[in-house]
């Protein structure tokens, strides 16, 4: 069954498993808006099985980034950058997960990347990755008494994301009309609060499930997000 979400969450876990193998303490963090999506999913949210991932290298023209954006505001009306940022300012952990941000983000790295795209599926990839953030954090809280803060947040932008700042951010972030500020600690402060989410879930889920002999780490994911999602 192929989920979209899942990839992002096996993704997020592999980069953990590993730095727990190299006895590393830094977490990968996922930055940059070509790397959200490559991925296709079905929205039966009976299962969360991960899915086959082709790597396909997909050569981004940034010089296209203006009028990609201009491209996708005019097809997202409901959605506005500097919305965004104002719910931003607001405490619950919510406010920064929204469908139109994330369609938002697909549609402009399609564009970018020269390839075609259908609106309903990515609006579905959307909402559907947005439904699954939310009740990993409402699980995390309820299953394993886990949250994440304001300020854990703010302290992993600062060690893990604000330390590099590649061209193309810098671009990003001029196109849509925000400083870098902006970017990191509201726009895409969803991303982080998922990776400090997984960062402190991983090793009770890694600890309740340890890997069998044998199992691969695809394999090992699948089964640790099935049992996470079991409620």
């Amino acid at each position: 069954m192929k989920k979209f979400y899942m990839f992002l969450l096996i993704l997020i876990l592999s980069c953990i498993l590993a730095a727990c193998s190299q006895k590393e303490n830094s977490t990968k963090t996922e930055t940059d808006i070509t790397e959200e999506v490559n991925e296709e999913h079905d929205h039966n949210h009976d299962d969360h099985e991960g899915h086959d991932h082709e790597e396909d290298i997909v050569e981004l023209d940034y010089k296209k980034l203006d009028e990609a954006i201009a491209k996708v505001l005019n097809e997202i009306p409901s959605f506005s950058v500097q919305s965004e940022i104002e719910r931003g300012t607001k405490e619950d952990l919510a406010n920064y997960f929204n469908a139109d941000k994330m369609e938002f983000r697909l549609k402009v790295e399609r564009v970018i990347g020269n390839q075609e795209y259908n609106s309903e599926e990515l609006k579905a990839y959307a909402e559907y990755y947005v439904e699954e953030n939310l009740l990993a954090i409402d699980i995390a809280k309820k299953k394993y008494n886990i949250e994440v803060t304001k300020s854990e947040v703010t302290s992993f932008i600062e060690e893990n994301v604000k330390a590099v700042v590649p061209e193309e951010k810098k671009l990003y972030a001029n196109s849509i009309g925000i400083t870098l500020e902006e970017l990191d600690n509201v726009f895409d402060r969803d991303i982080y609060i998922m990776d400090v989410l997984w960062s402190k879930l991983t090793p009770i889920l890694m600890e309740k499930h340890p890997q069998a002999v044998g199992e691969s780490e695809v394999e090992y994911m699948n089964r640790l997000t099935n049992d996470f999602y079991d409620v």
